[in-house]
């Protein structure tokens, strides 16, 4: 359990409509297993894509959510593939794996300080409604190098600010007339485009 307000924070832009959907379906006054339930889901609700093949070597993924992501490249065996008709015989397979991470409420413990890595939508959607505290994962890294894997956007660009800095951003900064502006700007969707090559060349043989 790590309290809200000591979180640090590197996002700087809230959605707050996406907010607002998210306080309409906790409710006013969320019992613990909601809480439990939004910070850590199990079920892993999964927001709608579209994919489309867009060249010879690429294709398009769309999707409302920003967590759209290249998860991994992997290689597969035939076996492995269900439902596909290949044009020959299958030596190996290359997957390009699209989706979304695991979405838990997620803080890096780094340099005696707690910075919120995912979750910020959440995270202000429960403070919002006077919750406190809540269960988070937290990844303990114990040297620069280890932040360097771990870490992404501001965070790893400039740590120094969010770890060393005697004031760093911290999550009730969001609620902060001072702090903040509320703008009114366009929706977005994710796009994701992969695009892959080929090389076939002559080798000696053994």
């Amino acid at each position: 359990m790590i309290e809200l307000d000591r979180l640090v924070v590197f996002q700087k832009y809230v959605n707050l409509e996406y907010v607002t959907r998210l306080k309409a379906s906790l409710g006013e006054r969320p019992s613990l297993e909601v809480v439990f339930r939004l910070c850590l889901p199990f079920d892993h609700p999964q927001p709608p894509v579209r994919g489309m093949q867009v060249a010879q070597n690429s294709f398009m993924f769309v999707s409302p959510s920003n967590d759209l992501r290249l998860l991994e490249v992997t290689s597969l065996s035939g076996a492995q593939v269900s439902g596909y008709a290949p044009q020959g015989p299958v030596s190996g397979i290359v997957a390009l794996v699209i989706g979304f991470g695991s979405n838990f409420l997620n803080a890096i413990h780094a340099e005696g300080r707690l910075v919120l890595n995912n979750g910020s939508h959440r995270a202000f959607a429960l403070r919002d409604l006077g919750v406190t505290h809540v269960p988070c994962i937290v990844q303990r890294v114990t040297r620069r190098e280890e932040l360097e894997v771990v870490a992404s956007g501001d965070l790893s660009a400039k740590p120094d600010y969010y770890l060393r800095d005697p004031r760093p951003p911290i999550l009730k900064d969001y609620f902060d007339p001072a702090l903040r502006s509320v703008l009114r700007v366009q929706r977005k969707h994710r796009q994701v485009k992969v695009i892959f090559g080929v090389e076939s060349i002559e080798v000696p043989a053994a």
